[in-house]
């Protein structure tokens, strides 16, 4: 898969402040690549370098394999970006974007049209300063979206939304991925958020990548199981020996037997158990989440890579 975005050991220096440190990236064609890293981890500085806005750094950002100043300057232009909401309060979204369609250079009229369909924002006519902080970020993504980008770079951009806006800003994002193609790089400190959103993840930690992986590269690594306990582990065992093909567990010192995996088949578990007569004690099923596997990492050796 195409690399859209790659830098090769990225450094950036604040006089005597290290933020980012040997950051290699890569975002792949396609993806929604989420960027986890608590406040002050380097996310924006990343950002800011990306784009251009901070541009004395050492080592290489590559652009839809573009390297050279004046390559990456062109590059940008395939690149939709949104850092904050700096639109003017007493316009409506439709205002905005066409204030914006014409500082950008947009020639066609119908590009505002085009993107607040996209976000769901086309028959909204209320002034911006009346806008819920959902609607503040539909429009900075509908910004965004401006000149049909290969790919759109968000910074921060749930922060401040309730429970809702959440849900609905990632219904938007999943859409856009898979309708319209657009490659996503979203950074965030709300991992649980961007654990449902993203399809590969990059850990970065006082200005250091610690690890760079895809979903299902987590899934592998991370420890799912199911605890069951009854009055009869023997018959237990023996129960779902017979009920499930190649059941990998153990018998733990307590008595309770550890299922791998299975966490989908929990149901079914807790079924047998009761048809055969069995008392049941406990019966949970265990995953780790994409936070606590961020969290392991930090634990295990990120505060070491600094």
């Amino acid at each position: 898969m195409e690399n859209l975005i790659e830098t090769i050991g990225l450094t950036k220096r604040y006089k005597k402040q290290l933020a980012l440190n040997d950051v290699s990236i890569h975002v792949r064609q396609g993806e929604i690549y989420g960027l986890i890293g608590k406040n002050g981890a380097g996310k924006s500085t990343f950002f800011k370098t990306l784009m251009g806005l901070a541009p004395e750094y050492s080592g290489e950002i590559l652009l839809f394999g573009e390297r050279s100043s004046a390559e990456l300057n062109d590059a940008r232009q395939r690149m939709g970006f949104m850092m904050g909401a700096n639109f003017f309060p007493y316009l409506t979204a439709r205002e905005n974007l066409e204030y914006y369609r014409k500082l950008k250079g947009i020639s066609d009229a119908s590009e505002v049209d085009r993107v607040l369909k996209l976000v769901e924002m086309d028959q909204v006519n209320k002034k911006f300063k009346a806008f819920s902080m959902g609607m503040k970020q539909r429009v900075s993504i509908a910004n965004a979206l401006m000149g049909s980008p290969d790919i759109i770079v968000l910074d921060e951009p749930i922060n401040g939304l309730d429970p809702q806006g959440i849900a609905d800003f990632r219904k938007i994002v999943q859409k856009l991925n898979k309708e319209q193609q657009i490659t996503f790089l979203i950074s965030s400190h709300i991992l649980g958020e961007l654990e449902l959103m993203a399809t590969r993840f990059g850990f970065i930690h006082d200005g250091v990548l610690i690890e760079e992986l895809d979903r299902e590269t987590i899934r592998n690594k991370t420890e799912e199981k199911v605890v069951v306990r009854t009055n009869d582990v023997e018959k237990t065992a023996y129960l779902l020996e017979q009920q499930f093909d190649n059941i990998d567990y153990t018998v733990n010192s307590g008595q309770e037997i550890v299922i791998s995996k299975m966490t989908d088949r929990v149901d079914e578990i807790a079924q047998l158990i009761v048809n055969n007569e069995l008392k049941l004690y406990k019966l949970i099923s265990q995953e780790i989440s994409i936070q606590d596997y961020y969290l392991n990492l930090l634990a295990k050796g990120g505060e070491q890579h600094v």
